[in-house]
Formats: structure tokens, C-alpha cells, sequence
């Protein structure tokens, strides 16, 4: 077994020198990194349905705070060298590395090795958005009262995090783009040799992006499948897919996301979002819904459920800073439990640098 485990090491290793030595190099200058990042600060104000015991606070706050280091060479013989890596800038995470990779791209596509989220993610269209990037922003907001929550819910990184990973993207020909990634674990933070008794295990996805114009604006269509092996004896390994599609005609935007999962522990769920978004100059308003059905038991017939509306608006004060506004309402109704009915306001400011 142990042979086995390091041919595949081996032969993963020798695509990537093979990527390279394809086209062999000779001299570029060395790699000067640049800083970037995001800040992105919110205040709400909330009614929400509590528990017998609950006192919930009306307001409260959220951020989310990134630095970016990242820097690219490119060689005598035009292929391109690129790392990054993100730091989270709260109190909360002291400072911890978040992601980082490195990246080779060449004519005949890019290779991608570190920790990072797959190519599904990089593909995906999230539903339009105006006022801030992540429905997930609602879900920190409101009380959980389900067995699902809805951090990155609609696309793969939902099951890898930003778990060790090596992918390969395609060029792009008439608009169609591939990309695949194998993760030996999802696990964040493991890397070496590790017992597959312990730990998921062998994970990959595959997905396919096609994107074109269409006169007066351009439309996209997106699907990925997921699979992860359980650690032996255990039912933690998840098989899934999802479609995304979005079309940008004038200064209008409308999109939605689908993903169906399927585990092995048999707690399945789907979650589907749907958007459309109008921007003229530097104001912008839209609205959402966003549905989630999940068996809180495996095989329920009664489904745990999330539907959650939203209508935003923001201004763009300057290149890169954003203000918004947005009213919410989620529905929640647990499996054989009370509905839960949640609304509030989220104000917001989005620096990007």
C-alpha cells in the first residue's frame, strides 16, 4: 500500500515538472511582491424570533479583513510566475495565513499548487450582488436554527476550504474554460503523509466554464462535480455538483446558483439562489432570494429549511469604496420545530486596495 501511496505522490509530482520542463527557461528578474487587501465593515439592526431563555441583542457588528502579498515573474521564454498569499486582519484570527499558492501558467494552460480554494470557486458566478459580495454575511448575521449553515454554501470550497491542494486550468478556446484539482485531504493545515483512518481523504473536482457576448452585453454558464472519500470505516467523504449561470446586458445583471449535495453520512441538501442587480453610474440597487432544503436526520422526509429575501442598494464614493444598505428577511423552520422569522438592516463599507 505504502508503494502505491508514493507512485501517485510521484506521478503527481512529475506532471508538474513536466508542465514546466516543457518549456525550458532561462533568466527573468526575481519576484517583487506588491500589497493589497480588503476591508469590509458592518453594523446592523435586527428583529429576530428567540428561544425560551434567549435575550438576543438588536444590533451588533461583523468584519472581515485581508491583507494580499503577491508577486509575478515572467521568463525569457514567456511563462509566468505568480504567488499570493492572504492574511487575515482581525483579532479574532491573530493574524493566520489564509491562503497561499503558487502558480505557473504557460500557452498551455495554468498550473496551481498551495492552499487554496479549487477552480470551481474561481469559475462559479455568485448570484449579483450590489451592496456587499457574500449572502453569507446574512448568516452571520441571524441566529442558526438549522442543521446547515451557509458560509460559501454554493460552491466546492464549501467542502475543501482552502485545504493543500495541485490544479490545472485550461486555456481558454472560443470561450470555454476546464479546470480540475485533487486535494490528497481537505483537512486545512495537514500536509506529509497522513492515515486515511483519520481523515477524509482523496478529494477532486472537475468544472467547466463557457463564456460569451451577446449584443448589448455578455452571458455565462458554469457546472462543477465534487467527489471526497471517506476516512476508512467512516462516512465523512461528500459527492456533489453545482451549475451557475449570469447574464449582463446594459447595466443590468441576473444570475442564479445551484448546488446539490449528497454525503456519504446521507444528510443531503440543495440550496439554489437567484439575483438581479442594476447599476447606473456609481449607484446600484437589487434583490435576492436564496432557498436551502437538508435532511437534518439521513433520509428525512421533513426537511430542514432556509428562505431568505434581500434588497440592497450602494454608492461608490470612490474607485474601490463602496457603501450599502440592506433590508433582509430569513425564514427559518428546523425539521419538526418552530419557524424562526428573522429581518434587520445591514449597513456597509467596502474598501478594496
Amino acid at each position: 500500500m505504502g508503494s502505491r501511496v508514493r507512485r501517485g505522490q510521484i506521478g503527481t509530482l512529475g506532471i508538474g515538472l513536466a508542465f514546466l520542463l516543457a518549456h525550458p527557461s532561462l533568466a527573468a528578474e526575481q519576484i517583487r511582491l506588491s500589497l493589497g487587501g480588503k476591508m469590509e465593515q458592518y453594523f446592523f439592526l435586527m428583529d429576530a424570533d428567540e428561544l425560551p431563555g434567549e435575550s438576543l441583542n438588536s444590533s451588533g457588528a461583523l468584519s472581515d479583513v485581508e491583507v494580499y502579498f503577491s508577486g509575478k515573474t515572467v521568463l525569457d521564454n514567456g511563462i509566468e510566475i505568480s504567488a499570493k498569499i492572504e492574511m487575515e486582519a482581525e483579532n479574532k484570527n491573530s493574524g493566520e495565513v489564509d491562503e497561499q499558492f503558487i502558480d505557473v501558467k504557460t500557452a498551455f494552460g495554468r498550473l496551481r499548487v498551495g492552499e487554496t480554494e479549487g477552480f470551481n470557486h474561481n469559475f462559479s458566478y455568485e448570484t449579483p450582488y450590489v451592496a456587499y459580495e457574500d449572502d453569507e454575511i446574512v448568516g452571520r448575521v441571524v441566529p442558526r436554527r438549522t442543521s446547515i449553515g451557509v458560509k460559501e454554501i454554493m460552491t466546492f470550497e464549501r467542502f475543501t476550504g482552502d485545504a493543500f491542494q495541485i490544479g490545472y486550468e485550461s486555456p481558454t478556446i472560443a470561450g470555454f474554460t476546464v479546470g480540475a484539482n485533487y486535494f490528497p485531504t481537505t483537512t486545512q493545515g495537514e500536509d506529509g503523509f497522513f492515515d486515511k483512518s483519520s481523515i477524509d481523504n482523496n478529494a477532486w473536482e472537475v468544472s467547466g466554464a463557457w463564456e460569451g457576448r451577446v449584443r448589448g452585453g455578455k452571458i455565462g454558464l458554469v457546472g462543477g462535480y465534487f467527489d471526497s472519500q471517506s476516512r476508512a470505516g467512516g462516512n465523512d467523504g461528500e459527492t456533489a455538483w453545482n451549475v451557475s449561470a449570469q447574464a449582463e446586458i446594459g447595466g443590468f445583471t441576473i444570475g442564479g446558483s445551484f448546488i446539490r449535495s449528497t454525503p456519504d453520512d446521507d444528510l443531503d441538501s440543495s440550496t439554489l439562489g437567484i439575483a438581479t442587480t442594476y447599476e447606473i453610474g456609481p449607484w446600484g440597487v437589487g434583490a435576492s432570494y436564496f432557498r436551502v432544503r437538508a435532511d437534518s436526520i439521513p433520509n428525512a422526509i421533513v426537511k430542514d429549511k432556509i428562505d431568505q429575501g434581500k434588497l440592497e442598494a450602494s454608492y461608490v464614493l470612490v474607485r474601490g469604496v463602496k457603501l450599502g444598505m440592506t433590508g433582509f428577511w430569513v425564514g427559518q423552520e428546523p425539521a419538526g420545530g418552530p419557524e424562526f422569522n428573522d429581518m434587520g438592516l445591514i449597513s456597509s463599507a467596502v474598501l478594496r486596495f
